[in-house]
This record gives structure tokens, C-alpha cells and sequence, in this order.
């Protein structure tokens, strides 16, 4: 073998290339200024005016003093601090509901008559109505169907009508099914589920000439409430209508919320946050959902003893009813037009009549 000549194969040695440097390069910086972010997280101060840094290299000496063992201690102006925690804002809820209605003359059906052969009956005398109006839970908190529902169920409030044989029927005939559920007026669950009971700041359980309250900022009595609107509308229900959905008119007294919010709920928020949070749950309802209103004051502005409030009520709700006369109806719907936003007012408000019946495309015949 020649002298000069290796014995063993030490292959092509590769030059290190430009892109190669420049990438370690680039790795370097990235690295480097990730460190140098959470290295300077703790002297990041936060301002109304935005952000910046507050380096002790930077400081002024007259504002840096030394604790106990001599170490350089910052020493920060005093300011004092009020959290303060408002009224809800109303106002920008979106409209979401009352597109895609149509003519609902409705006739009222008593929770005590509802069965097959007195349903028939009202069927056949409908007249120029084209709906029947269920009348499913009553003040007693009884009630009417045969309900699934885990409350109902559990607590004994469960009916024994089987409904959908008598809506099926309904439907054929061409006529539209509507029901009513009294929300906040609950004699049985009330005293059968006492942690649900409205209650007063002395801790008694509220009632009036109305029954046993409910207190609307539970979620387990919205939750209820949903429940059963769902299960109705399962078995092909047209239209759903929250009666009593208000606080009760207490002068003088206060109540004891369970509410878990921060701020103390009031009429307004209690009544309002339950009607969104309802409507919210039974959004994929094919049912109409609406709202039956008491209070003239609603009509116009917040009731503040109630907590109604027509302009938010008609953002979330399909319709409101509301007790009124034949001779005012048509006024009253023409009021209401400028606190509309979807649809059209002579499908939205629903005057309820116990003479007669007004000339308007809505109207429900108490029977």
C-alpha cells in the first residue's frame, strides 16, 4: 500500500451552510426574548392609560426605601379602590323573537275541564276562533298532564290527562293548541319543596291572596319551567304562555334572594334575567313562547314592584297577552307598535277578553 493513502473511508466532509447559521441565529433571538418576556413580567404595571415598565434600574431613588434586612424596597403611591357593581343594562338585548306569526283568536279551556269530551265540546263552538288555549298549571302548582319531568315526578305535582291524543285530534280538526303555565304562584311545590319558596329577608316563607310564591332567581324553578315548556312542546304544542311570570305586589317588604350573583337581585333583574334565561333554554322549541303581562306600568316602562317590562319582554317573547276590552284593544295594539323590532304588532299583542271579542287579528276569549 502506498504511505499516503488511508486505510479507512472518511467520507465527504460538508461545508456548514449560510441558511444554517442564520437559523441558529434566529433560534437564539426567539429564545432570548421568551426569556426576557417572563423575566420582566414582574415589573409590567397596568394603567388606565395601557401598559409599561416599572425597571428598578429606572426608578427614582427618592421613591425606593429598605425593609428590615437593608433589601431595596419600591415604595408605590396609595390609591383607594371601590368596586362598584351596577344596574343591568337592558337596552342591548337582542330581538330575537316574533317573526313568522299569524292569527291566534283563542278561547280559554279551564285546567278542570280538559279532558277529551270537553274538549270536543269547545272545539265545536269555537266560532271564528282558530285556537284552544289550555289553561295546564294553575296557581295550585298541580298539574294537568302526565308529566315526565324529573320534578315532577319527584315531587308529586304530575297530572293524569294523557295530551297527545286530545292535541292530535286538535290538529286534525285544523285548530291550533296553545296552554298556559303559571310560573312563580306554586301552592303544592312550594310547601313540598321548601328550598324553592320565595322568601322574605326575615326568613318566612312569602305568600299572599295569590298562593305560595316561588322565588324566580332559583335555577332549579327555571329549570323546572323549562322542563315542562319542553316536554310540551315535544307532544306538538303550538303555543306556550308563562303566566305570573312577576314578583308579587308587597309593600314594604323585602326578600331574600338564592341567587348566587354578586350584586342583590331587584324585581327588575329577577324578573328580567329569568324571562332571558328561560327563552335562551327554548330556543330550539318549535312552539311559539310567550309572556302574559299584568301591569299597566310594564306597558309603558319597568314596573319596579312587579319587574315586567314590556320593551324587553317583546325582544325575547313571541307575544305578549294582556287583560284588556274590546273597546281598547286596537289602541292598545297600536301603542305598543314603537317597542316592536321583529314582526308585526297585530300578531304580537294579544288582548284578552272576558266580553265579546275586539276586531283585531289576536284576541283570547276567556270562557
Amino acid at each position: 500500500m502506498s504511505g499516503n493513502k488511508s486505510e479507512f473511508y472518511r467520507g465527504k466532509r460538508k461545508k456548514t451552510g449560510p441558511a444554517l447559521i442564520v437559523s441558529i441565529v434566529v433560534l437564539s433571538l426567539i429564545a432570548f426574548v421568551i426569556l426576557l418576556f417572563y423575566g420582566l413580567q414582574k415589573y409590567i404595571v397596568v394603567t388606565n392609560s395601557g401598559l409599561y415598565l416599572d425597571l428598578p434600574i429606572l426608578s427614582d431613588k427618592q421613591n425606593v426605601q429598605s425593609d428590615d434586612d437593608g433589601s431595596a424596597m419600591r415604595e408605590f403611591e396609595q390609591v383607594n379602590a371601590e368596586l362598584i357593581v351596577g344596574e343591568p343594562d337592558y337596552t342591548n338585548v337582542r330581538a330575537t323573537a316574533g317573526e313568522g306569526l299569524s292569527e291566534l283568536k283563542a278561547v280559554l279551556v279551564p285546567a278542570d275541564m280538559i279532558n277529551t269530551d270537553s274538549i270536543n265540546a269547545y272545539a265545536e263552538s269555537l266560532g271564528k276562533g282558530n285556537t284552544l288555549l289550555l289553561d295546564l298549571k294553575t296557581v295550585t302548582g298541580m298539574l294537568v298532564w302526565k308529566s315526565d319531568t324529573e320534578i315532577a315526578k319527584g315531587y308529586g305535582t304530575s297530572g293524569t290527562v294523557d295530551l297527545k291524543p286530545i292535541i292530535s285530534s286538535l290538529h286534525e280538526k285544523k285548530i291550533k293548541v296553545a296552554v298556559r303555565l303559571c310560573c312563580f304562584v306554586d301552592n303544592t311545590l312550594a310547601s313540598r319543596y321548601e328550598q324553592l319558596t320565595l322568601r322574605k329577608s326575615t326568613g318566612e316563607a312569602f305568600s299572599d291572596d295569590n298562593g305560595a310564591w316561588l322565588d324566580p332567581t332559583n335555577s332549579i324553578v327555571r329549570d323546572y319551567i323549562i322542563s315542562l315548556c319542553k316536554e310540551l312542546d315535544g307532544m306538538g304544542v303550538d303555543e306556550i304562555v308563562l303566566n305570573g311570570m312577576r314578583m308579587p305586589e308587597a309593600e314594604g317588604v323585602s326578600f331574600n334572594y338564592s341567587s348566587s350573583t354578586s350584586a342583590t337581585p331587584t324585581p327588575q333583574t329577577a324578573i328580567s334575567g329569568f324571562a332571558i334565561a328561560v327563552t335562551r333554554g327554548l330556543q330550539t322549541c318549535k312552539a311559539n313562547i310567550s309572556v302574559q303581562v299584568g301591569s299597566d306600568k310594564a306597558m309603558k316602562s319597568v314596573d319596579e314592584t312587579t319587574g315586567q317590562s314590556a320593551k324587553l319582554f317583546f325582544k325575547v317573547f313571541d307575544r305578549i297577552y294582556r287583560t284588556s276590552s274590546t273597546e281598547t284593544a286596537g289602541s292598545e295594539q297600536t301603542a305598543v307598535k314603537s317597542m316592536i323590532e321583529l314582526g308585526e304588532a297585530r300578531y304580537r299583542y294579544v288582548p284578552i277578553c272576558y266580553e265579546g271579542t275586539p276586531d283585531t287579528s289576536c284576541w283570547l276569549k276567556m270562557s
